[in-house]
């Protein structure tokens, strides 16, 4: 019974965690190098940055699909989007904020005591478009983070992802580069994702 009551309690009480913000994308990412899963792994985790600080995420199959039918140009690694363009995409796609930014991977293999070991770096620059003003309001320019990190910053991004971080004990590029986004694009965002919680 104790737990009943405890129960209709927790459900009657605010929780703002549980009412979106707002609408959020976070398109177009450009890329320079990596493979194809680990640019999957950047939507998810940009995905899962809105989701902690608050907003409800646009699938990327939206966000693509929106950004085409805008009329705007396909991303091109070489290009950031102007802010009208983002500005025309935030609207077409009745979003108030767009997360995007461009990430790029080194991935080498050095010699350990015990022989080689793969390495992952991911050089993530993040940026928060607001719609609305037209401009971006959250910049991190050059963040870079190791497949092999120090605990501390596993700790950062375990606190700002809701899924796993992708093992590291495993030695193919793929998995290193997978770790690497996921901690780079939590340390990119962890500012803003804390001063949305406020």
């Amino acid at each position: 019974m104790l737990n009943l009551a405890l129960a209709l309690t927790l459900v009657t009480l605010p929780n703002s965690a549980l009412v979106a913000k707002g609408t959020a994308a976070s398109f177009p990412w450009l890329f320079a190098n990596g493979n194809v899963t680990s640019r999957t792994m950047t939507n998810l985790v940009a995905d899962e940055v809105l989701t902690k600080a608050g907003y409800s995420a646009l699938s990327q199959e939206s966000a693509a699909s929106t950004w085409m039918s805008a009329g705007l140009a396909e991303p091109n690694p070489g290009v950031w989007p102007s802010a009208s363009a983002l500005q025309k995409f935030g609207r077409a796609a009745k979003v108030d904020k767009i997360l995007y930014g461009k990430v790029s991977w080194r991935t080498r293999s050095v010699w350990v005591n015990t022989g080689p070991k793969t390495i992952s770096t991911a050089s993530v620059t993040a940026y928060v478009f607001d719609v609305a003003r037209g401009r971006n309001v959250y910049s991190r320019t050059k963040v870079q983070a190791l497949s092999d990190e120090k605990p501390s910053v596993n700790r950062v991004a375990e606190a700002i992802l809701s899924s796993p971080l992708i093992s590291s004990k495993g030695d193919d590029s793929t998995s290193r580069e997978q770790r690497a986004v996921q901690l780079g694009l939590a340390l990119a965002y962890r500012d803003w994702v804390r001063s949305s919680l406020r």
